[in-house]
């Protein structure tokens, strides 16, 4: 008996140490991957490749990123995302080249997506190929300066009511990212579901807790972003939804309850949602000043895209259009706030400048009084820069690419990381990085064929961010209303401090334990 138990033990000892050897033999071979191919890289950690920081949720996404980044003077940086490999690029002339001159390579942003089990993460960022062509060509209208001019007012609507909140809170200390939070809830709920909130007043609303569930820094919220934008073989591998599902019920019932109604009742309005519903029924969206449920009737023209939307579609480009317009435009207007209120000579530059265009305009905020505030432009393009909400940017290899001057080989499905704010955070490229200097951006012509791509906050490309121009009307509204009546500056919580320190938990910048800015009405 002795003899048998003591048989079996040694096997599984041999066993157990098998297995110990090839669990070795296997990270030891996935973390080599890069240097299998001669391409330098950041030393790896099982489990967490180069994103233990991330993961653990001790270390701001934003500062391991900037730290890869500035690891290395190399073109590219060979990175490991858990236990897979990925490519960091930093150099402008290969970043002119993936996302403008060889991008039929890098087509896709290889980014979690499943249409079957969490239907909303198939929207227009995530979804790759010629669904994605397909897809982008039917929305590019939505977004045209007729349609952005169309909805103007009711985006200047959303507005009035922070004004009002200031008002009533004038020499306080206001968190002024939450604030404007606020005001992006409001407009992407009018915009995109077609209802009319008040988040401000309200802070029980409805859009208030969609917000709060889908990007409240918790450890929750941590790794659902990991595994929608940099991990998503892992979110596949153990079925990670990018919403929770109360999150997606609300969706689908503000949808669809708003689809029924304006279907019914045949309602028009200058919004996103009645764009929608023209192609969910027709396939196409007018180019005329039609606001109708139904676009004009397709001609059957060669090449005309018929495709209509289904309702789960149009439900996700709607969530897309929520995620992208909330946590964007609040970040931007928030920095750009907070560098107006340091330096109160460019605080009135531009408060000058509203003056002088509200004057030509009878004293009105107007859709081209807006795009005449050239100065008002340069500051949101120097908080972009030095605040990047999307701090980095995702591209994936859909066949194999060699990387012209550096004898590297991508392989068809290899992940590419662009590390869009660490660039522009670089010396390099741009000179005192640390100094908010507006006049920077006074030539607009920054990606340029000699110098490459350097600034990048919407991306860059065919696949740049389609509602850019949205995102920049709805920033500027906001700074008008507020600098044409207020003067701003820091509240005590952040006078003197030099260094902000970023909550960790976050994947857009965020400064620890909020942004407190003090109002006072101009004389």
């Amino acid at each position: 008996m002795e003899v048998i138990f003591g048989t079996w033990f040694y096997l599984l000892l041999a066993l157990i140490a098998t297995c110990a050897l090839g669990i070795h033999l296997y990270i030891r071979h996935i973390y080599s991957y890069w240097s299998r191919r001669n391409v330098p890289f950041a030393k790896p950690t099982f489990p967490f490749g180069n994103l233990k920081g991330a993961v653990l949720s001790t270390t701001p996404f934003i500062e391991i990123f900037k730290n890869l980044y500035y690891s290395t003077n190399e073109k590219v940086l060979g990175i490991y995302t858990a236990d897979q490999p990925a490519l960091m690029i930093r150099d402008p002339e290969l970043l002119r080249l993936i996302f403008v001159k060889d991008f039929n390579y890098f087509t896709d942003h290889g980014v979690y997506s499943n249409e079957v089990t969490d239907p909303l993460s198939s929207h227009l960022f995530a979804i790759n190929g010629d669904k994605w062509r397909n897809l982008r060509a039917q929305l590019s209208p939505t977004f045209s300066s007729g349609r952005l001019k169309g909805m103007f007012k009711t985006l200047l609507d959303c507005g009035k009511n922070f004004e009002v909140f200031v008002n009533q809170n004038i020499d306080e200390e206001i968190e002024i990212r939450d604030l404007m939070s606020c005001y992006s809830i409001n407009v992407i709920s009018s915009v995109a579901f077609g209802v009319d909130t008040d988040t401000i007043m309200n802070p029980n609303a409805i859009f208030k807790k969609m917000g709060k569930k889908f990007f409240e820094p918790t450890i929750r919220t941590t790794i659902r972003y990991a595994c929608f934008l940099v991990l998503p073989h892992i979110g596949k591998l153990f079925g990670i939804r990018s919403v929770v599902k109360e999150y997606e019920d609300i969706v689908f019932k503000l949808v669809k309850d708003t689809t029924t109604y304006r279907e019914k009742h045949n309602i028009q309005r200058r919004d996103f949602m009645q764009l929608l519903l023209q192609l969910k029924n027709t396939g196409k969206v007018d180019t005329d000043d039609n606001w109708s449920i139904q676009a004009t009737k397709p001609t059957g023209e060669p090449g005309e895209n018929l495709m209509t939307l289904s309702f789960n579609e149009l439900a996700a480009q709607a969530h897309l259009f929520f995620l992208a317009g909330f946590e964007t435009a609040s970040t931007t207007i928030t920095f750009c706030i907070y560098e107006l209120a340091r330096h109160p000579e460019i605080q009135v530059k531009v408060q000058e400048e509203i003056d002088d265009i509200m004057k030509q305009h009878n004293g009105e905020v107007t859709y081209e009084g807006l795009h005449e505030m050239k100065y008002l432009d340069r500051c949101l393009m120097e908080t972009l820069r030095m605040y990047t909400p999307v701090i980095i940017l995702n591209r994936q290899c859909v066949k194999d690419y060699e990387l012209p001057g550096t004898g590297i080989t991508l392989e068809k499905g290899t992940r590419l990381i662009i590390p869009a704010h660490a660039i522009h955070s670089d010396p390099k490229h741009f000179p005192q990085p640390d100094v908010f200097n507006p006049d920077r951006f006074v030539n607009e012509n920054l990606n340029t064929e000699e110098k490459g791509v350097t600034f990048m906050p919407f991306g860059e490309g065919p696949r740049n961010c389609i509602g850019l121009r949205l995102g920049k009307i709805e920033t500027k509204i906001a700074i008008i209303l507020l600098l044409a009546k207020f003067n701003v500056r820091v509240g005590k919580r952040l006078e003197g401090v030099s260094v902000l320190k970023h909550e960790r938990r976050s994947f857009t910048p965020q400064i620890e334990g909020g942004t407190f800015i003090k109002f006072s009405r101009r004389t």
